[in-house]
């Protein structure tokens, strides 16, 4: 078994205007940096400093959606006068339908921390789905806030010397964590250390049995994407 965490984000680059239609493809957009792509996910990150603003985008996939920290954002849609701010805590998951609900919007972190999201669009399904919500220690399942039907979300939280046990994963997802702590994470065959950080991921192609055992002095907090 083998894993690898994400590896460290270059710096992005930017731009000054948005493009002659007024904005661009979210692809295309300096500061969602890409990170990871396969058949099923595209998978990006998202970081503002207090001030930084994106250009105005195009989102038209359904796309899961992780807060690394709470931020406060303001957000203003392509062609309105005005825009709203959200408050976004630590841990948001949700999937926005953006495939049926296309969007086009720019957003600015109106917060005085870092603003980081881990975007994740919903390329296709993979040939293995479950047809239930998992039920497994330590996973609780997250109420998505944009009723999207493309991913379901669960919340896992280890205190220190915690295990979930080896758990039966029928699908393939996207773990993002937004804690620092170190896992012992094992296949009950092999056990990897992995060391995570507030941003870090992992894709898992299921289905799959892994075990993930707090082996560090912090908790450690995650959530966890499944694909549908």
């Amino acid at each position: 078994m083998s894993i690898t965490p994400n590896p460290a984000i270059p710096a992005p680059t930017d731009c000054a205007t948005d493009s002659v239609d007024g904005y661009v493809d979210v692809k295309d957009e300096p500061r969602h940096v890409p990170r990871f792509e396969n058949d099923y996910a595209r998978v990006y990150d998202v970081r503002f400093k207090p001030g930084e603003h994106s250009l105005y985008h195009r989102h038209s996939v359904d796309t899961l959606y992780v807060a690394v920290y709470d931020t406060r954002v303001f957000d203003q849609t392509y062609g309105a006068d005005h825009g709203v701010t959200h408050e976004l805590p630590a841990g948001l998951c949700g999937c926005r339908p953006h495939g049926r609900e296309p969007l086009i919007h720019r957003v600015r972190n109106e917060g005085a921390g870092l603003m980081q999201m881990i975007g994740a669009e919903h390329k296709r399904s993979p040939p293995v789905v479950a047809e239930r919500p998992l039920e497994a220690p330590l996973h609780t399942p997250v109420a998505d806030p944009f009723k999207g039907e493309s991913i379901r979300c669960y919340q896992i939280d280890l205190q220190p010397g915690e295990s979930t046990g080896l758990v039966e994963y029928p699908f393939s997802g996207l773990l993002v964590s937004f804690s620092d702590a170190t896992l012992a994470v094992g296949d009950g065959r092999a056990t990897q250390v992995v060391a995570f950080g507030p941003g870090t991921f992992i894709w898992h192609d299921g289905p799959i049995a892994r075990q993930l055992h707090n082996v560090g002095k912090t908790p450690f907090r995650a959530v966890l994407g499944e694909w549908r």
